[in-house]
């Protein structure tokens, strides 16, 4: 992953786990911001899915935990 890619996603990721988790799980609430950086996580393969509801996945846990 290039370094400004990586940026970019840790900003999403910092935004969601801020925002958006809710009782461990991630709800979008439909904004339109929200379903965005859902699906992209989930394409990163950091989420299970851009539905609400969507939990981390490992790999997500661990560039949380990292950044």
């Amino acid at each position: 992953m290039k370094e400004q890619e990586e940026r970019l996603l840790t900003a999403l990721v910092c935004m969601c786990a801020q925002y958006l988790e809710e009782d461990g799980s991630l709800n979008h609430m439909h904004m339109s911001a929200g379903e965005q950086a859902m699906k992209l996580l989930a394409e990163y393969g950091l989420i299970d899915g851009p539905q609400p509801g969507a939990v981390w996945t490992e790999r997500g846990q661990e560039f949380l935990a990292a950044h």
